[in-house]
């Protein structure tokens, strides 16, 4: 009788520590698959409760089931392993999940925000401002003649180049603001409640910035590079009625426009879009 209570005691913490496991991956699993998890901790959670039932009977009657005893222990055990199991296997995709969300939000080069989740930002700011009756101002940055260091240093300089000029970026950015790659040397920065002259200021203290700042590189000596500017300022009252994606197209598309002004009038500036003129003008 020792020996059937002993097998069924064991049997007993091992579903026990089955529907605790059971109940942790309930926890934290998809909202449309914890009723299964729920299903399954509770059936096992049945048995325990057997379980118990059957040992007090035991205790009180001394009349017990040898052949029951010796396979329930095996049963219990498999459950247990193979619950342990999925909970290695859900933590593990988990983490996959977890770096595929990641390398869709940021850029793996520079670490600022890769260019769907840039365009997103800027798509909830252009929700909220809309229903808040507020503005915002979009920056397009870009390297003046970049080419040139890739053809003259190589691209892995290149490279340290981009990751350098958002760290400079950065540090004259507010906390608030949202810096993402957009392709190539191109960035866009989001500045929340932000009008035009506000923009402006906060430009030219970048380009300022960079201009000013030295690059230390694996090149034989330090690089200095100078950005050009584009400001596009969200306005609500022109934005009336109109769907959220063809607006975000348009004020991308206008610090786009303004940026390439700047290009034009000689690089190394700022310009920003007027929507009177339907042209940039640059500083």
């Amino acid at each position: 009788m020792q020996l059937v209570l002993a097998l069924y005691c064991v049997t007993l913490l091992c579903e026990v520590a089955t529907v605790f496991i059971l109940f942790l991956i309930f926890k934290k699993s998809m909202r449309a698959l914890r009723w299964a998890w729920l299903m399954l901790a509770t059936g096992i959670c049945m048995m325990s409760v057997h379980r118990a039932g059957l040992i007090l009977n035991i205790i009180q009657s001394e009349h017990y089931d040898l052949i029951d005893a010796v396979f329930s222990l095996p049963i219990a055990a498999c459950l247990l392993l193979g619950v342990l199991g999925l909970n290695k296997l859900l933590l593990v995709l988990e983490n996959e999940q977890l770096l595929i969300e990641t390398l869709a939000q940021f850029d793996p080069l520079t670490n600022s925000y890769s260019r769907s989740q840039i365009l997103y930002r800027i798509s909830e700011e252009i929700q909220r401002c809309t229903r808040s009756q507020r503005s915002f101002s979009l920056l397009e940055v870009d390297i003046d003649h970049f080419k040139r260091v890739n053809d003259k240093f190589g691209h892995p300089v290149g490279d340290e180049i981009l990751i350098g000029l958002v760290r400079h970026l950065k540090e004259v950015l507010r906390s608030g603001d949202s810096l993402g790659r957009i392709g190539g040397e191109e960035f866009l920065i989001l500045l929340p409640e932000t009008d035009s002259q506000g923009a402006a200021q906060l430009a030219e203290r970048l380009r300022a910035h960079i201009e000013s700042t030295v690059n230390q590189t694996a090149a034989s000596g330090p690089i200095k590079i100078t950005i050009s500017i584009g400001i596009a300022t969200f306005e609500t009252k022109n934005s009336l009625n109109t769907p959220r994606g063809i607006i975000l197209n348009e004020i991308v598309g206008k610090a786009d426009i303004a940026m390439y002004e700047a290009k034009n009038q000689g690089r190394n500036r700022i310009a920003i879009y007027k929507d009177s003129q339907n042209r940039a003008s640059s500083s």
